[in-house]
């Protein structure tokens, strides 16, 4: 399977709006991020995670030219404000759009965005809503996928993995049941929001990555959700050998 890296920012992108850019380097052209998402082809088949405000940029920038499902975490804002991009996605596609999601997350964006629900968007037909499990497996498009959930302030965000590779996002705890899920995955992609700057926030830091990671044991570990306090070359210089940090544009394969 083939990652690109379509956004590794978090919430309020990088620079932050009024080109505040915090701690972070502004002439590090890597420390220029879009919210987190990321596109995966997979057998044939090609998946996004997350449509978050630059959904429609990040896939004409990294020249994407077909989607057959898209993986929803949560409903927060920066991972969904380009969920209505789909409709049009669909359409110029002439093919449907399988759309994932746990039933939490479902009930949000039935709330967030009813036109895409209630029929009133004509081109809204094109998309398959497909409930994800709070935790076990589910196929989509014919590629079998892991899922749990990680507590996200009120909410909960589902993780995903698919073989060898897994992804999480917006986590400071990992629930025990999705320590199995996580277990001898060889290529970990996961949300260090407050890099080295720990807080109470519904986020993780580099420490926190570090103690899962010694009990799952990635062979890789790609640390992505960087917000504005995470400059690339202060924590790339702090990382352990095997842990790399995400930016717009990266790929790789599994």
């Amino acid at each position: 399977m083939k990652v690109t890296i379509l956004g590794s920012g978090s919430a309020y992108g990088c620079p932050m709006i009024f080109n505040n850019w915090r701690k972070l380097n502004p002439n590090h052209p890597k420390n220029i991020r879009n919210r987190a998402s990321i596109y995966m082809e997979i057998e044939g088949k090609k998946f996004v995670v997350d449509c978050g405000p630059e959904f429609r940029l990040q896939i004409n920038q990294n020249n994407i030219t077909g989607l057959n499902a898209v993986l929803i975490t949560h409903s927060h804002y920066d991972h969904v404000a380009g969920v209505p991009e789909l409709s049009r996605a669909s359409s110029i596609l002439n093919h449907s759009i399988e759309v994932w999601a746990s039933d939490e997350t479902q009930s949000e964006l039935k709330l967030e965005y009813p036109f895409l629900f209630n029929g009133e968007e004509y081109e809204g037909n094109g998309l398959r809503w497909r409930v994800c499990p709070n935790v076990g497996e589910f196929e989509a498009c014919g590629v079998k996928f892991q899922t749990f959930q990680v507590p996200h302030h009120r909410w909960h965000c589902s993780a995903f993995r698919h073989q060898d590779f897994a992804y999480v996002t917006d986590w400071e705890e990992i629930p025990a049941e999705g320590l199995p899920i996580l277990q001898g995955v060889k290529t970990l992609l996961i949300e260090c929001n407050n890099g080295l700057y720990p807080e109470k926030n519904g986020h993780s830091d580099l420490e926190n990555v570090k103690k899962i990671a010694e009990i799952i044991k990635p062979k890789r570990v790609i640390l992505t959700h960087l917000s504005a306090r995470v400059d690339y070359e202060e924590t790339l210089a702090a990382l352990p050998k095997n842990f790399e940090l995400a930016y717009d544009g990266m790929c790789f394969e599994v």
